[in-house]
C-alpha cells in the first residue's frame, strides 16, 4: 500500500513537472520577444558590480593592475587615476613604494617639457597621442566639422589619383558631416550621431579602435552607403547615398557610443572603446556608462570587459521557472525509475523464495 501510495506521489511530481515544463516552453514559442536572459535592473546592476569589486578588488590585485599600468608608454592616467579611486573606495592601503612610483610618474609626466614634447608629436601622428594630450592637441580639428570636411576631402582626392581609398574614414566622415540630414533619415538624433562618429575617427587615428571594431564599422558603413558616389564627392545631399534601412543599425551604434562620451567624457570614451569589437559590445557599453557613469571606467578596469557586461544580464523569471520544471521533472523520472527497478527487484526475489 505504501509502495503504491509513493509511486502515486512520483506520478503526480512527474506530471506537475510536464505541465510546468510545457507551459514555460510554449510561452517561449509563441512570443520571440521573451529572452532567456534579460538586462538586470540599474539597481541590480550596481549592487552586482559592488559585489564582484569587493570579491576581486584586494590590495594585492590592485597593487598589480598599478604597476602594470605604470610600465606602459605613454602612460594612461585615465586607467591609473581610475584604479586609484577604486582602491580609495574599497577603502585599500596601497604600499607606500606603489604611492611612491605614482607620484614620481605623474611628475614626470605632467612637466612642461614632457608636455609639449608630446603634444608636438600628437599633432604630426595621432597614434603617438596619450589620451592627455590628444584632446589638447588632436581631437580640436578631428572633432568638428572641420575634420570631417577634411576627411572627405582627402579621400576623395585619394580616388582620383588613384590612391586606395580608406572607405572607414570615408563613411565616419560623412556620418559627422552630414549628422543632421543622415538622422532625419534614420529616424535619429543629429548631435549623437556627430558625436559618435567623430569620437570613432579620433580612436581610429589614436590607434585605440580594435580590429574587430574597424571590421565590423567597414562591413556596416558599406552597406549602409553608396561608397562609390561618396568617392566621387560629386553628391549634393548625402541622403542620396545613403541606404535607410542599412543605415539604422549603423546609425544605432554610432548613437551607443555617443552615450558612452556623455557619461564618462571624451577621454573616457575613448579608453573603453578599447573594449568595443562590434555593436552588441557598443550596446552593453553604453548600458554600463548609464548606469554606472563614471566609475564604468575602474570597474572595467578591475573586473574586465567581459565579467563587467555578463553582470549586467540575468536569466529572466520564464527561463527560471523552465530550468526549475526541467529539473524537477528529471527529479521525478529518477525517483519513478528507482520505484520501479526496486519493484521489479522485490518481484524476482520473491519468486526465487519460491
Amino acid at each position: 500500500m505504501l509502495r503504491r501510495l509513493r509511486l502515486l506521489g512520483l506520478m503526480t511530481l512527474l506530471l506537475a513537472s510536464l505541465a510546468a515544463t510545457w507551459q514555460a516552453a510554449r510561452e517561449i514559442h509563441d512570443n520571440p520577444a521573451l529572452r532567456p536572459i534579460i538586462a538586470r535592473s540599474a539597481a541590480e546592476y550596481r549592487a552586482a558590480t559592488d559585489r564582484a569589486l569587493a570579491q576581486t578588488a584586494t590590495t594585492g590585485h590592485m597593487a598589480g593592475l598599478l604597476s602594470a599600468r605604470l610600465a606602459e608608454s605613454p602612460r594612461n592616467w585615465l586607467a591609473l587615476d581610475a584604479l586609484l579611486s577604486v582602491a580609495a573606495e574599497r577603502g585599500l592601503p596601497l604600499h607606500p613604494t606603489v604611492i611612491g612610483r605614482i607620484e614620481a610618474a605623474r611628475v614626470a609626466d605632467t612637466s612642461y617639457l614632457a608636455l609639449a614634447t608630446e603634444c608636438a608629436q600628437c599633432v604630426v601622428d595621432a597614434a603617438s597621442c596619450s589620451l592627455n594630450t590628444a584632446l589638447i592637441c588632436n581631437a580640436p580639428v578631428t572633432l568638428s566639422p572641420v575634420g570631417d570636411v577634411i576627411g572627405l576631402g582627402r579621400q576623395g582626392v585619394n580616388y582620383l589619383t588613384g590612391t586606395e581609398v580608406d572607405d572607414l574614414d570615408l563613411a565616419l566622415s560623412a556620418i559627422g558631416l552630414g549628422a543632421t540630414a543622415l538622422a532625419l533619415a534614420s529616424g535619429g538624433s543629429s548631435v549623437p550621431l556627430k558625436l559618435g562618429a567623430s569620437l570613432l575617427r579620433l580612436s581610429r587615428k589614436m590607434g585605440v579602435m580594435t580590429p574587430a571594431l574597424a571590421r565590423s564599422l567597414t562591413h556596416m558603413g558599406a552597406a549602409a552607403f553608396d561608397l562609390r558616389a561618396l568617392r566621387s564627392g560629386k553628391i549634393s545631399d548625402l541622403r542620396h547615398v545613403l541606404r535607410v534601412d542599412a543605415f539604422r543599425p549603423l546609425g544605432a551604434m554610432v548613437q551607443d557610443l555617443a552615450t558612452v562620451q556623455t557619461r564618462v567624457g571624451t577621454k573616457g570614451a575613448l579608453h573603453l572603446l578599447t573594449h568595443v569589437d562590434d555593436a552588441t559590445d557598443a550596446r552593453r557599453l553604453a548600458r554600463s556608462a548609464e548606469v554606472l557613469g563614471a566609475k564604468t571606467i575602474g570597474r572595467a578596469e578591475v573586473l574586465g570587459k567581459t565579467r563587467l557586461f555578463r553582470l549586467g544580464l540575468r536569466l529572466s523569471d520564464l527561463t527560471l521557472h523552465l530550468f526549475a520544471g526541467l529539473a524537477g521533472l528529471l527529479a521525478a523520472v529518477t525517483a519513478l525509475a528507482a520505484g520501479l527497478a526496486q519493484s521489479l527487484a522485490l518481484r524476482m526475489a520473491r519468486g526465487l523464495l519460491r
